[in-house]
């Protein structure tokens, strides 16, 4: 029984490690995400404000993928 709880907790920990590094991953995209859009904004910049609004639909949905993981794990 004790390597069963042992399993689902290294299972449970490998699903929440996951989730972080998706979140960090994130994180970094929606930093980008925010220098660009300034950059676009300050130099007039149409294509690369095109890119960012581009790009927010990939993190949106990387969003919902991790509030996924989350509910089942």
């Amino acid at each position: 029984m004790e390597n069963k709880g042992k399993h689902i907790s290294e299972q449970f920990d490998n699903e929440l490690e996951s989730v972080r590094n998706a979140v960090l991953s994130m994180g970094g995209m929606v930093e980008k995400q925010l220098t660009d859009a300034l950059l676009a904004i300050e130099s007039n910049d149409n294509e690369l404000a095109d890119a960012v609004l581009s790009n927010d639909k990939k993190i949106n949905s990387l969003e919902m993928d991790i509030d996924g993981a989350c509910t089942r794990i």
